[in-house]
């Protein structure tokens, strides 16, 4: 088996992240593979379409701006906590979209070789883990490890 050479993280800001950031770090480390920090920004839902809503309310150019500032800034500070890995190259970057969509997107264009993903212990719909984690698992053409959260 060959040795993971970039390594992404999916960052929602939520409280579990820094948990996953810090594991893939480790394994950047270990590897030493590149590690990518990613925040999907996503447009806001106006209601269920099969009711007549719209799908999703596209955000005006400066509120977009202002939600891109600050999830740079949020990744720079997650990136900053890790401290400076010797081996590790990080980057932080941002996608628009559906998140799963933009995850495979940026995965299948980037050479990404291994996602990490949080899983705290509560099941989605199917019952193996959040949506947008278990659509990613589907999805991408690459390696998904789970990091199991206990709350």
């Amino acid at each position: 088996m060959k040795p993971y050479q970039h390594i992404l993280v999916p960052v929602d800001f939520t409280k579990i992240s820094n948990t996953i950031v810090a594991r893939a770090h480790e394994l950047a480390n270990f590897y030493q593979a590149k590690l990518t920090l990613l925040n999907v920004l996503e447009d806001a839902s106006l209601g269920n379409v099969s009711f007549g809503g719209t799908n999703k309310l596209g955000m005006p150019p400066a509120i977009k701006q202002n939600q891109t500032n600050l999830a740079n800034e949020k990744l720079r500070k997650l990136a900053d906590n890790l401290g400076a890995g010797a081996n590790v190259a990080l980057e932080v970057t941002y996608a628009s979209g559906k998140p799963s969509d933009a995850i495979i997107e940026f995965v299948k264009q980037n050479g990404i070789e291994l996602v990490v993903v949080g899983n705290s212990g509560k099941k989605s719909v199917l019952g193996f883990m959040g949506s947008t984690a278990e659509a990613t698992l589907k999805g991408v053409p690459c390696d998904v490890m789970a990091v199991r959260i206990m709350d």
